[in-house]
């Protein structure tokens, strides 16, 4: 088998949550080996976090902590204790990078501050994964992903324009804000192949979601327009009307329709039999078709009103090329043969939770493929990093 392209690099994951531990996620399936350095007794919050597994003993019954966690190895240890320093000192003597994801200033107050591990350890690589980073008059404030979904700017995009804003369920801010730290981690452990230098990788998570607004900021900063709210229907606004990008019901659930340059909208007058709206002058252009988009919607729901997503997704995508898609739910995801046939799942055993599907990545690399293996039970790991039992520490 080939080598991971991170073999051999040592992590310290103090981080606890969804940010700091996905990132180190995707250090572990590379092949790094991630010591996850966890509370006594309770260990990472996300241990107690909801969904929680039926029938499976805690802490080792969250969904997500088994998720975030695949591949790691976990020790109990209470770094923030003076007593516990020599012990923290001896992982670190031998990491090339330090995860954390306290508040702002937590590892300054304990002597654990970037300049601190600096001095001691050059080239060590510290990154810290925060809610509004290290700087800035929002530092020492909480946030949850609601909080940064407002702030980032897509609440307010989310949603009918006369309704309130939507919420989009999950962590996904936090996500965002681990994969930017994978990425800064391993810009820096280039950077150091180099200089022979550590540095500090400072991510905030509001900021992952800001810098990803694409051309809505420009289309506000060049154009001073300024986007909003427009439900299922994409905007109406001047050259940038597009339209049928929507998405619309049919007889088994609903399909998203984003047709958005002319040879798809020729195609799909032609799939749904209406060619006549070719020559039509009122559907001549994009920004005059966003005009009409209810006659567009009942011309395709009619169309649709007997024909099931999936027969809708061969036909439109598979033949035509228009771009179409079934709104799918979880259990058809899982059953795509799509994402089946390029071996997005896989099925890990854990010693508790027993075997579970889990996804991997969305990454395929010809030489150095990453790897899965199971989430850590707590403390698992104390005797081959600290020569102690769990038992030794509760």
């Amino acid at each position: 088998m080939n080598a991971t392209a991170l073999d051999g690099l040592k992590v310290l994951e103090l981080a606890e949550g969804v940010a700091g531990p996905y990132c180190g996620r995707l250090l572990a399936a590379f092949g790094a080996e991630v010591i996850k350095v966890e509370r006594l007794q309770v260990g990472d919050w996300t241990r107690g976090a909801e969904p929680i597994l039926p029938d499976v003993e805690e802490p080792e019954s969250s969904a997500l902590f088994l998720y975030l966690n695949t591949g790691k190895k976990s020790v109990t240890l209470d770094w923030r204790c003076a007593n516990n320093r020599s012990t923290l000192d001896g992982l670190l003597e031998s990491a090339d990078i330090l995860l954390d994801s306290s508040p702002s200033g937590t590892l300054d107050g304990l002597g654990l501050g970037f300049d601190q591990l600096h001095n001691k350890y050059p080239g060590l690589i510290a990154i810290s994964i925060t809610d509004f980073g290290n700087s800035g008059p929002y530092r020492d404030w909480k946030s949850t992903p609601l909080v940064s979904l407002a702030l980032g700017g897509y609440l307010y995009l989310s949603g009918d324009e006369n309704r309130e804003p939507l919420m989009l369920p999950g962590y996904q801010a936090d996500y965002l804000a681990g994969l930017h730290g994978y990425l800064g981690a391993t810009t820096a452990l280039w950077s150091r192949d180099y200089t022979g230098e550590g540095q500090q990788v400072e991510v905030a998570v509001i900021e992952s979601l800001a810098a990803l607004h694409q051309f809505t900021t420009v289309m506000h900063t060049y154009s001073n327009v300024v986007r909003s709210r427009h439900g299922n229907r994409f905007e109406q606004s001047g050259v940038y009307g597009r339209y049928p990008i929507t998405m619309l019901p049919c007889k088994d659930g609903h399909v998203s329709f984003a047709v958005s340059i002319e040879h798809q909208w020729e195609n799909m007058c032609t799939l749904i039999g209406r060619q006549d709206m070719l020559s039509d002058p009122r559907f001549a252009t994009f920004p005059e078709r966003r005009q009409l988009a209810p006659e567009i919607d009942d011309i395709l729901i009619d169309w649709m009103k007997d024909k099931t997503k999936e027969d809708i997704f061969r036909e439109a995508a598979g033949i035509w090329a228009v771009p179409v898609a079934p709104v799918s739910d979880l259990e058809e995801v899982m059953n795509d043969s799509q994402y089946q046939s390029r071996g997005l799942w896989t099925t890990l055993d854990h010693p508790v939770a027993g075997k579970l599907t889990y996804p991997t990545l969305p990454v395929q690399m010809t030489e150095t493929q990453p790897t899965f293996d199971r989430a850590p039970t707590l403390g698992e790991h104390n005797l081959q990093y600290l020569c102690l039992d769990r038992q030794t520490q509760r």
